[in-house]
């Protein structure tokens, strides 16, 4: 039987739909620690928030391997230009 060029299109519709979000989140989530180690005083709801944030974005990279893989990829990514920024300054 052949795939539903329908229903693969969808498919690959949702996975990047996932993937952006994924990244949106990842993004957020680096934006809102940087946020918090620029305060003296963090509450308890930042710092809850952010990992029930990252529990999420776990989750769902580990229900999808191509999503996994993206989203490795930008981690990688993310820590050689901070990497390359601390070693710069």
């Amino acid at each position: 039987m052949f795939p539903n060029p329908g229903q693969q299109a969808a498919q690959q519709a949702a996975r990047r739909g996932a993937e952006q979000s994924a990244r949106q989140a990842a993004q957020d989530g680096m934006r809102a620690a940087q946020m918090g180690a620029r305060r003296t005083h963090s509450g308890r709801g930042g710092s809850l928030l952010s990992f029930l944030l990252l529990v999420a974005v776990g989750v769902l990279v580990a229900r999808d391997p191509e999503l996994r893989s993206s989203v490795l990829q930008f981690v990688h990514h993310i820590v050689n230009v901070v990497q390359n920024r601390t070693n710069g300054s």
